[in-house]
């Protein structure tokens, strides 16, 4: 039997004999040692850490290129991991002051004895206080940041973290199905839950260890390896007007702000470096006449020295400036709210006479927002659509962060893009979409919402193969799932 299983069985052995003889003094004393001997190793645990994190340091400073990428994984990862680590050292400060006396040093073993203050402090009936829900929100709030900062790397480490930190329900010695926190905390003395908090402070500090070595030692999961990267399009706006700019970004499908491309080229046109940005490449140009139009091209990345090919793929597409109004927003100091005030849009490849307007001077600062008008007047019904479902949807998180909005027309099936929407979750603001897909705020504003809540789409604007906008389409609302 290893050491470590050795070790567990120990522990889980001692918790036996704590549950049957809380009372036993000379157990508890044993028990304090314990505790501080594992206190002790876990300091030492610390040093070794920022000791090999040195080692890794000296690398990054040697060759940037190959080392800040898995640097700045662990500068995140670490964080993760204080957090949680002093987090925990608050509740056994608290379980402390909340069973000796003030006067009673903290190596007073026998005083630990009593599982009064952790009962009042975690559990009210068979509930859970706001104290207990916090920790197991800790716990689960280290999981999450610590996987996050390793990315899609580091698996074995990934795991670790996951199987030193489940917390799902437990099963007792008599068959009784029993949630994590009153297994682990209810009814044992202070001294048995102050060594079971070290026991996860010294996890937090391996787990860690273990990251290190893992990156002084060259461990770079292949599924995080350039050599598997493409290059991904994502334009601001999923339609454009001619002449109009064409902006966005062409991102590396596992983005890492620490490669910088070179040798850009797009649409067989090599471009300058200032479109180059850490871990992403400028969009930016004329937009022609109405159609469909490809983008492609390739740029390189360094990767251990060597320079590796990213190539992408993608279209966008150019409509019609026809039946286009500005809403222009007319400053005053007459007035709290803006005026707003709508005008038609000088059309650039089909000049037109129009009659001269009375219309106040717009501001130099004016804002505009443009959008279509259709010149039909008959409205048929039409319903938004996500992921071409309608009405009220039952969704995954992580598949709406993904999904498209659409829209169609109920009549006669028919159809039609969307160039914008808004979202809005309970609680959060309002946020306003450009296009049929959810951008970086959208998304993070989705991630906020919380398990029932209704996420409602609405405002949806769609327009048909011509550019011509359409009537007032009907809003989605999603009922989100864990």
């Amino acid at each position: 039997m290893n050491t470590s299983n050795t070790k567990y069985l120990l522990i889980a052995l001692l918790i036996i004999l704590f549950s049957s003889c809380k009372d036993d003094s000379k157990m508890i004393t044993s028990f304090g040692y314990m505790n501080e001997k594992l206190e002790e190793s876990t300091s030492v645990t610390a040093v070794k850490n920022d000791f090999y994190k040195g080692i890794l340091e000296r690398n990054v400073k040697e060759d940037s290129l190959k080392y800040m990428p898995i640097y700045k994984r662990l500068i995140n990862a670490q964080k993760a991991s204080n957090e949680f680590y002093y987090y925990l050292e608050s509740v056994k400060d608290s379980i402390y002051e909340g069973s000796l006396d003030k006067d009673e040093a903290r190596s007073s073993f026998n005083k630990l004895v009593s599982s009064d203050y952790l009962d009042k402090h975690f559990f009210e009936g068979k509930s859970y206080t706001p104290q207990g829900q916090e920790f197991i929100d800790k716990i689960n709030e280290y999981k999450a940041n610590f996987e996050k900062a390793l990315g899609k790397g580091y698996g074995t480490v990934a795991s670790m973290v996951t199987s030193k930190f489940r917390i799902k329900e437990l099963v007792d010695y008599k068959g009784n199905i029993i949630p994590w926190l009153n297994f682990k905390f209810e009814s044992f003395p202070a001294m048995a839950s102050i060594f079971n908090i070290t026991q996860m402070q010294a996890d937090v500090r391996l787990i860690e260890q273990e990251l290190i070595n893992s990156m002084n030692s060259g461990e770079f999961e292949k599924e995080f390896a350039m050599r598997n990267y493409t290059g991904i399009v994502r334009l601001d706006k999923g339609a454009f007007y001619p002449d109009e700019r064409v902006t966005g970004r062409i991102v590396m499908g596992r983005y890492d702000e620490s490669a910088r491309p070179f040798n850009i080229v797009i649409n067989g046109r090599k471009l300058n470096k200032k479109y180059a940005t850490d871990g992403a490449i400028l969009v930016d140009f004329n937009a022609p006449q109405p159609g469909e139009y490809p983008i492609d091209g390739s740029f390189n990345v360094m990767y251990d020295g060597t320079p590796v090919r990213v190539g992408f793929n993608s279209s966008y597409k150019v409509i019609s400036r026809e039946n286009v109004v500005e809403k222009v927003v007319y400053k005053t100091e007459y007035v709290e709210k803006p005026v707003y005030i709508d005008r038609p849009v000088a059309v650039k490849t089909k000049p037109k006479k129009s009659p001269v307007q009375t219309t106040p001077t717009i501001a130099p600062d004016a804002k505009t927002r443009k959008y279509y008008t259709s010149k039909d007047k008959t409205s048929l019904e039409i319903e938004g659509l996500i992921n071409s479902e309608k009405g009220k949807v039952t969704m995954l998180k992580t598949t709406l962060r993904q999904a498209k909005v659409s829209a169609i027309r109920t009549q006669d099936k028919k159809t039609f893009a969307v160039t914008s929407f808004k979202i809005k979750v309970p609680g959060q603001l309002t946020v306003y979409v450009e296009g049929d897909s959810f951008t970086n705020e959208a998304i993070r504003t989705i991630d906020k919402a919380k398990p029932g809540q209704l996420v409602t789409i609405f405002d949806i604007k769609a327009v048909n193969d011509k550019g011509i906008r359409q009537g007032k389409v009907k809003e989605v609302k999603i009922d989100l799932k864990r």
